[in-house]
């Protein structure tokens, strides 16, 4: 019976995308839902999914969350509450989530605390910002009101912009940088993490102080 279901409802998900995707010529996601209840609506192809909701997109990232709603014909799927995405070398959790599917995108309105992880799996930065803006087609993430801390480096900026694959940030707006004795600001910056180099731009600023 369990095994049904869950054909089921990888029928429902991945079938009509594909008809959509041909019928608009655009490239759309598939993948697996898991929970404890589900309800489905066949008039308006509306799917609730409530308790230990686990979403699996193919080639993209795994996502948990308490409850679930699946908009079938919009392919948009919202996850109130807490939710908890994980991806290659990265962890991230929020609050209040919404995903377009036919959009590649990932939104994370609230609370959003990303951690990014080294080829060993320990963590190299922490990112805290206030909404995430994840595309999972280009791995680009957009940021809004983003503190970034690595090893004794800390960086904040009104904006930016997460490459993933680069593991890079481009920050800007009232960018302030602060490591062991010295305070850049600037309009811009580029912060790798895995590299750890830092390049600021636009009306540059430094305070430092001299060791005794």
């Amino acid at each position: 019976m369990h095994k049904l279901i869950i054909l089921i409802l990888c029928l429902l998900l991945i079938v009509p995308t594909v008809i959509y995707a041909q019928k608009q010529q655009t490239t759309t996601q598939s993948g697996k839902l898991y929970g404890d209840k589900f309800i489905y609506d066949m008039k308006t192809k509306m799917l609730k999914v409530e308790g230990n909701v686990r979403v699996e997109l193919k080639d993209g990232p795994k996502i948990w969350g308490s409850r679930l709603d699946f908009d079938q014909d919009k392919q948009i799927m919202v996850i109130p509450g807490s939710v908890r995405v994980e991806m290659e070398r990265l962890k991230i959790t929020g609050t209040d989530m919404e995903a377009a599917l036919n959009n590649n995108r990932i939104v994370i309105k609230k609370d959003v605390k990303i951690l990014s992880l080294d080829e060993k799996g320990n963590v190299s930065a922490t990112i805290n910002c206030s909404k995430l803006d994840y595309n999972t087609n280009t791995k680009e993430a957009k940021v809004d009101q983003v503190t970034v801390e690595q090893e004794g480096t800390k960086a904040s900026a009104s904006s930016g912009i997460f490459l993933i694959d680069k593991e890079e940030f481009r920050l800007s707006g009232n960018v302030v940088i602060t490591r062991e004795d010295i305070i850049l600001k600037s309009n811009e910056a580029v912060l790798n993490t895995k590299t750890q180099v830092l390049e600021a731009t636009g009306a540059v600023e430094a305070e430092f102080k001299v060791k005794e």
